[in-house]
């Protein structure tokens, strides 16, 4: 092995990124921002990231910030690649061309520097520049000291207009983001315009626009403030001496005039509404139509003497109204609405001012909404293959159609079927290859869903625009043949509503949903484990389930960047129905029902907080459930239950192999029969971590390999103790001991951003089944034993991002 490492060496230096420089030639190595500032950790990062994405001249890419291979490649080939710089290689960044330092780039991108930290409210800030050199290498050092960030003073308007003045200067004032003490940047001064030109659109000034404001900034005043944007961090870091307690300030004053557009400061109203629901691409829309009808205001302009949608379903998704004055959110909600009806391919309002005035010189619109027929049938097929930790291979067939336009109320009805069969192999040795295959499961499946464009109740919701309201009904059945083990007939079916209360926030409302599942041809075998273990007993019970839920999604991602939450909340009831009826049938005839139903509450929580820089990110996520089971019932029925373990939860563990609790049986959970570890509970929690990095692109960016370290914790417990499973109740006083721990690494190829192949590599530290040391392992591992390797680390293979 010693000359292969020699060799390697000797290839790695011959082909070194300085082996073609000429004299006085050195490579760029990398840059380096050295940041003195006084601004919170948090914003720290991000504003070094800002600093070095403007530097003109970037270094090579490094493997692991060690190793230039791209550029290591390129020197393979260093003639061929320059005699053809088109070679699809280099065009594709598979190999990159040696940087060589070019001092020249250094002022501007210094100057850059400047404008970026003024920008940014550092209006004292000052940057300089050193370099360090190495053999044939330089870095370049820029040393940016920030000064003092400004934060905003005072805020004046003046309104070149008495009656834009007296409209929306005082909702100017109280809605202003330009917050006294609040940090001072040219982007919080864009969004400030934005939102003035939003807020007088909202009051029908239809032609004002961002031309008509200017800011002029006084940075003379001698008053300071202190920042405001984070009171926890800044007391936290002006604790220990890292921020200061005050800060310099800079007054803005908003010039509102007139440019050319000398109606600017008018307000509009809506003549006329025309609706065109059977629009072609790039025709003269208002010329082509035939028949015309007026509804509520709104003018109908058919081609057919038949409308391909009601009217009145189109008009339910219009809020433009005739004589109204001319609203933004108004034009906005109704392009929202129409688009989400799938029987249309768009929607599109082209606004038009109408030349006629009345007596007091009002200024009048005409609205032309014209809407572009898409097909009435949708059909899809779908072929999938895959692998898991419980079977070798399987495989699915799914075959659905829809049709987007049921009873023309651009109603959607869909039937989907699917067949699906897994296959497993055992381990004999007297068998052939192929003859150790074998039938694991077979799977048939048909749903249902039924999806109308408004609410349909007896009562009346008078919900937000924006509240893209749907009644969905759903009928499904799934077939599943467990063979030599059972089989299970479930049905299910769903009658609930969903809606949006705001752009980032999501609603799903069932009042009502059952689930029934039937056992039946039950091997002797799998009737063993069944009665000898109470918790598996319970789960595949036969039982009907009766409920209702709701679940409440909220996700901010695009309405900041450089970070964003999501947070999904879920509540779930069974049973109650059912009781009072077998209470009420029991009173009545002294029998109750004769089959068996579940009673639960269950409650979910799903917490993510996502923080995002160019070329990384930074993922926390904390997540679980606690299902209680009532009257009758000792444990959650098994599609309702929880599991840990696999590839998007605690990655140390195969999927259900961990929990629950500190229950462990290693004769079952050790055992090649996957069929049986099933570890499921009522009660789940978890967090996780996750860093993500950028590594190599691949092919001019369409394939990218990027990287992974993260941590999960977590486990699972039963609602109630269980002889047969000792530890495995959930208690307070264990909650340490029961808590598994696992970390890792993990390689993703993100295929042109529509396909994420991810690999992720585990291993345990901290093992709640083993009472010693209160179960950490740390000082076990040893990733030098192939032993400990095969043993302890667990590949996932997964298709998507973790969380």
């Amino acid at each position: 092995m010693g000359w292969l490492a020699g060799l390697l060496l000797f290839l790695l230096s011959s082909c070194g990124t300085s082996r073609n420089l000429k004299q006085d030639e050195y490579i760029l190595r990398k840059n380096v921002v050295k940041l003195k500032t006084s601004q919170t950790y948090a914003d720290k990062s991000a504003l070094k990231d800002g600093l070095k994405s403007v530097i003109d001249q970037q270094n090579n890419t490094y493997l692991f910030g060690v190793f230039p291979m791209k550029a290591w490649l390129y020197n393979l080939r260093y003639k061929a690649y320059e005699r053809d710089s088109t070679n699809f290689q280099v065009r594709s960044r598979i190999v990159e061309k040696p940087v060589v330092f070019k001092a020249a780039t250094i002022p501007g991108s210094v100057k850059k520097m400047q404008s970026l930290l003024t920008n940014q409210g550092y209006f004292n800030a000052r940057v300089s520049t050193s370099q360090d050199t190495s053999r044939r290498k330089i870095s370049v050092v820029y040393h940016v000291d920030a000064k003092d960030e400004f934060l905003i003073d005072t805020v004046r308007y003046d309104v070149d207009s008495s009656t834009l003045q007296a409209i929306m200067q005082p909702e100017w004032e109280e809605k202003t983001l330009l917050k006294e003490s609040q940090p001072y940047s040219n982007s919080l001064l864009g969004t400030e315009r934005s939102q003035m030109v939003l807020l007088a659109k909202e009051n029908g000034f239809f032609k004002f626009n961002t031309d008509n404001i200017q800011f002029e900034l006084d940075t003379a005043s001698q008053r300071v403030l202190r920042n405001k944007k984070s009171l926890v961090e800044n007391a936290a870091n002006a604790f220990i001496g890292k921020v200061k307690n005050t800060r310099p300030t800079v007054s803005v004053r908003a010039i509102v005039k007139e440019t050319e557009h000398y109606d600017a400061f008018d307000q509009f109203v809506f003549r006329n509404i025309y609706v065109y629901p059977e629009y072609n691409d790039n025709e003269a829309f208002y010329n082509t139509f035939k028949y015309e009808d007026t509804s509520k205001g709104v003018i109908y302009r058919f081609k057919n003497a038949k409308p391909i949608v009601r009217k009145n379903v189109v008009l339910s998704k219009i809020f433009l109204k005739k004589h109204a004055l001319y609203k933004q959110s108004d034009y906005n909600n109704t392009l929202l609405q129409l688009n989400d009806l799938s029987i249309f391919n768009y929607g599109r309002i082209f606004i038009t001012e109408d030349t006629f005035f009345n007596e007091q010189g009002q200024h009048y619109l005409d609205a032309h909404i014209v809407l572009n027929p898409g097909k009435t049938y949708d059909f899809n097929t779908n072929f999938e293959l895959s692998g898991g930790d419980l079977y070798l291979a399987g495989s699915a067939l799914n075959a659905s159609v829809t049709n987007k336009n049921l009873f023309k109320g651009a109603n959607q009805l869909s039937i989907a079927g699917t067949y699906g069969f897994e296959l497993n192999q055992t381990k004999n040795p007297d068998q052939t290859f192929f003859q150790r295959f074998y039938l694991m499961t077979q799977n048939f499946g048909l749903n249902t869903k039924l999806i109308f464009p408004t609410f349909l109740s007896p009562f009346k919701f008078n919900g937000n625009k924006v509240s893209i309201p749907k009644t969905v009904f759903s009928l499904g059945g799934n077939y599943l043949d467990r063979s030599n083990y059972f089989r299970i007939q479930t049905i299910n079916s769903s009658f609930g509503y969903v809606w949006k209360s705001n752009t980032w926030s999501t609603w799903q409302l069932n009042p009502l949903f059952f689930n029934s599942l039937r056992l039946t041809n039950v091997s002797d075998s799998f009737r063993v484990r069944l009665n000898e273990v109470q918790a598996i007993r319970n789960s595949y019970q036969e039982n009907f389930i009766l409920g209702e839920n709701i679940e409440f999604i909220h996700n901010t991602e695009g309405k900041r960047a450089g970070r964003h939450t999501f947070l999904r909340l879920g509540f779930e009831e069974a049973g109650m129905l059912l009781r009072g009826g077998n209470s009420l049938l029991k009173g009545l005839s002294g029998k109750g029902f004769s089959f068996n139903y579940a009673n639960y509450v269950r409650l979910d929580f799903d917490v993510r907080r996502y923080f995002t820089r160019t070329n990384r990110s930074l993922v926390f996520r904390m997540h679980g459930g606690i299902g209680v089971p009532y009257g009758a019932s000792k444990t959650l029925p098994y599609i309702k239950q929880y599991f840990v373990g696999g590839a998007y939860s605690i990655r140390g563990w195969g999927p259900r192999l961990l929990g629950p609790g500190s229950y462990y049986n290693p004769a079952l959970q050790n055992s090649n029969d996957r069929l049986f570890i099933d570890q499921s509970g009522d009660i789940k929690l978890e967090w996780n971590a996750e860093y993500r990095f950028r590594m190599i692109q691949l092919f001019a960016g369409a394939i990218g390999l990027h990287g992974a370290l993260f941590a999960d914790a977590g486990n699972i417990w039963l609602a109630h103790k269980d002889e047969n499973m000792p530890g495995a109740e959930f208690a307070f006083n264990k909650l340490w001991q029961d808590v598994a721990l696992s970390t890792g690494a993990g390689l993703r190829a993100d295929i042109g951003g529509f396909l994420i192949l991810r690999a992720d590599w585990a291993f345990a530290l901290k093992k709640p089944y083993l009472l010693e040391n209160s179960g950490w392992v740390i000082d076990q591992v040893d990733f030098g034993s192939k032993q400990w390797r095969a043993e302890n680390i667990n590949l996932n293979i997964g298709i998507g991002l973790p969380f």
